[in-house]
């Protein structure tokens, strides 16, 4: 999948709350709302590094996702903050370095609606703005953000790779882990158990990185280590202040990850695979095993 440069403009048009400050209670004020449900502009100077944003998409399974490439973490942090918390400055765990974001209104998919109905000669915009916006499927999007950086904060030493490889192979991972929430949450919507969603995920994504499982690189991401958790670890964020306790499921998972990539995986299958044929075995054995 190729990257490019991300047309700023048209995304802020199209997610308006990029417009408005990051503070706190501003998610319950009028100002907020009239920026998200009227597609208004909060009239804010971009604080991104906007030239730097890039912009790609993914066919898969589940239909088309959308990416954003943020390779500053800052700009990472606040643009999580503005879509996934409602422009609260919320904490950001450093072993986060990306998302999937789900729901999220598309001011330019109404506006070109609302253009196309005018278009064929019809005029009664408010009432046909309650027909298409009472399905939240005609005009939400998903979007996935990833940053740049070591996977799960996970330093390049410790993964036993050089620091450019390191993020080269973070970044994949990274990818593939949000690629297959968005399958999952698409394809199996009452199928939801966040730590085994994630144990997946990484899974998936190691698969696309190196062709194999690695159940030890699978624990490090988390936080496991020895039985034990090492604070910093991903697995707090899933775990409600009780990680010890969650430990011996989330080894549960791991395994029963591993044994199906070793069951119906194929590591040699995939190496003799054509570029543009691993993604569709990738996904294949993702929809199988979930």
């Amino acid at each position: 999948m190729e990257f490019k440069p991300c047309d700023i403009q048209k995304l802020m048009q199209a997610y308006p709350q990029l417009t408005l400050p990051l503070r706190a209670g501003i998610s319950q004020t009028q100002e907020y709302r009239d920026v998200v449900l009227k597609g208004e502009s909060g009239g804010r100077v971009s604080p991104w590094h906007y030239g730097e944003i890039q912009q790609g998409q993914c066919l898969t399974p589940a239909g088309t996702a959308n990416i954003l490439y943020l390779p500053k973490r800052k700009d990472f942090e606040q643009m999580y903050q503005a879509l996934g918390f409602r422009c609260e400055p919320t904490r950001i765990l450093p072993s986060v370095g990306a998302v999937f974001i789900n729901g999220l209104p598309n001011w330019n998919t109404i506006r070109e609606h609302q253009a196309a109905y005018l278009r064929s000669g019809k005029f009664d915009l408010n009432e046909e703005f309650v027909r298409f916006t009472s399905d939240r499927k005609n005009y939400c999007d998903s979007l996935i953000l990833l940053s740049r950086g070591a996977y799960s904060s996970i330093p390049a030493e410790r993964a036993g790779f050089p620091c450019g490889k390191w993020e080269k192979l973070s970044l994949k991972i990274r990818m593939y882990h949000e690629l297959t929430h968005f399958v999952c949450r698409r394809l199996f919507p009452e199928k939801k158990d966040k730590i085994r969603d994630e144990i997946i995920a990484d899974g998936i994504g190691l698969l696309a990185a190196f062709g194999r499982y690695d159940p030890s690189m699978a624990r490090m991401f988390l936080g496991i280590e020895e039985g034990s958790f090492r604070p910093g670890g991903r697995l707090e964020e899933y775990a409600d202040n009780h990680v010890q306790t969650i430990i011996p499921e989330a080894e549960r998972l791991i395994r029963e990850m591993e044994d199906a990539a070793i069951t119906g995986w194929g590591e040699e299958a995939w190496l003799k695979l054509p570029e543009k044929e691993k993604e569709p075995y990738l996904f294949r054995f993702l929809t199988e095993i979930y």
